[in-house]
């Protein structure tokens, strides 16, 4: 009897767990703007050195931060208007000037990680997002500016 307890116990273990099956489908998450519904804009002429990030503001444009933002893990760290585990948004945004360059220089600390811009808590990588994906969150971050 108690054998076919314990296997019991087991099975529906294994079965609220998935039974050891690992999925890893993801699907990203974005409200990204088709170029077929906006209407026609004739370009000026750009110099060379604007060109990509004219370009790279266009990759993030297309994306949905605050919809990548729900949907990944940041809100177990960050709150909008204030400090939980990490800065609050609103925090980050008004120490950084939103433009292209500290876009690029923060996306990259959300793939890569960090510590110590904001105490000794260090903030945990996460290299399974895009740079494309991870910028337009950032975007979106630097856009709550108060």
């Amino acid at each position: 009897m108690k054998k076919v307890l314990f296997t019991m116990v087991i099975a529906a273990g294994l079965y609220a767990c998935g039974g050891g099956e690992e999925t890893t489908e993801t699907k990203p998450i974005s409200n990204a703007t088709t170029e077929e519904t906006a209407a026609p804009v004739k370009e000026e002429a750009t110099t060379k050195a604007e060109e990509p990030a004219k370009e790279e503001t266009k990759a993030v444009a297309k994306k949905d931060g605050k919809a990548l933002i729900a949907g990944s893990d940041c809100r177990t760290c960050h709150k909008d208007d204030q400090k939980l585990i990490g800065p609050a948004y609103q925090d980050v945004a008004n120490k950084y000037e939103n433009n292209a360059k500290n876009v690029k220089m923060l996306a990259e600390k959300v793939l890569q990680g960090g510590q110590g811009n904001w105490g000794e808590i260090p903030m945990a990588g996460h290299p399974n997002l895009s740079v494309d994906d991870a910028s337009a969150m950032v975007a979106y971050i630097l856009s709550m500016k108060k």
